[in-house]
């Protein structure tokens, strides 16, 4: 029988010691090797549901009709994947000047399992507001009466006389008359611009309760509207989308029927989604009417030559005129 002594309690607790940590070390590295596969299985999951690809789409979507010529860049940078599968990633948001994009912004979607703890984070570093543009009514929905709004238009005109003839610009505008897309770019079609977003009326103060408006005196501005601007739409699992960049007489048929399909599969999604999510609190209410009036547009948002862009001062159709961004000159006169 071994006689217990010190050495022979000295070496069973360092041998307890050892296969402790060695139990530990494994309890660690299994583990480890659950989370992982976990993690890999949720990334192939959510990779399988195309949910990234899908929430980056309808997310701009979104942005481009609720924000005058802003929209975001397919291209998405993954910044986090959750253990309880929220995704974290990020775009950019452009606008264009003349002929060339310009960043002006991100877009940071935070997309939970439950939309309610879901959030879209929107930064312009350098701006107060994403788009300072804003749209006046050519009459009172409730009483037909006729409104003007020419407030800081001739400063507008003022600061394009001024302007080198070697820039280009971005100009927004309400019309005096409620008119058709297609009217829209008739009205338009002598002068070299780029059409990019029309303001569109959808029963405000008649079928449904506008979000919000101001005004005095003869005008009517409305907040929380949408436009109608270049076409979008995705291909099979929203592996890749197609894009119109401009509103022309040969694009409008298109931009108008994708705007209609994305507003469709929206409607089908949860409430919340389009509601809280992307902002989209009256889609219901907007779609109905478009789909039973048909598009209408008081305005327009335009880009090109500043030279161009001061010879709408001789339209006496147009009010509420307000002057964007302004670029050095890259318009090239073959892409118009």
């Amino acid at each position: 029988m071994t006689e217990w002594n010190n050495e022979l309690e000295n070496k069973i607790l360092k041998r307890s010691k050892w296969t402790l940590t060695i139990k530990i070390i494994r309890v660690f590295v299994a583990l480890f090797l659950i989370y992982a596969v976990y993690m890999i299985g949720l990334s192939i999951a959510i990779d399988q549901l195309d949910s990234e690809r899908k929430h980056t789409y309808y997310s701009q979507v979104a942005i481009g009709w609720t924000v005058p010529n802003v929209k975001g860049v397919y291209r998405t940078e993954t910044l986090e994947l959750s253990p309880f599968g929220t995704q974290t990633f990020r775009y950019n948001l452009v606008k264009m000047v003349g002929h060339e994009e310009v960043i002006i912004g991100d877009v940071t979607m935070k997309k939970a399992m439950l939309n309610q703890f879901s959030q879209l984070k929107i930064t312009h570093p350098g701006k107060e507001q994403l788009s300072t543009f804003s749209f006046s009514l050519p009459e009172d929905p409730r009483t037909g009466e006729r409104l003007f709004s020419h407030t800081g238009q001739s400063d507008v005109w003022t600061r394009l006389e001024k302007l080198p003839e070697g820039t280009v610009g971005e100009l927004a505008f309400s019309t005096t008359t409620f008119m058709s897309p297609e009217e829209t770019i008739e009205l338009l079609k002598d002068y070299e611009l780029d059409i990019l977003w029309m303001p569109l009326y959808t029963g405000e103060f008649l079928d449904n309760r506008p979000l919000g408006w101001s005004g005095g005196g003869s005008s009517l501005t409305l907040f929380g509207i949408i436009g109608l601007s270049g076409g979008k739409e995705h291909g099979d699992h929203f592996n890749s989308s197609a894009r119109i960049n401009t509103l022309t007489a040969n694009t409008i048929e298109d931009s108008k029927r994708m705007m209609l399909k994305n507003m469709e599969d929206l409607l089908e999604m949860d409430k919340s989604y389009y509601e809280r999510l992307l902002g989209l609190s009256a889609l219901q209410e907007q779609y109905t009417y478009i789909q039973d009036e048909g598009f209408t547009a008081y305005g327009a948002v335009v880009t090109g030559p500043v030279k161009q862009l001061l010879k709408l001062k001789e339209l006496e159709t147009i009010q509420s005129v307000q002057l964007g961004e302004v670029e050095l000159w890259n318009w090239d006169p073959n892409n118009f």
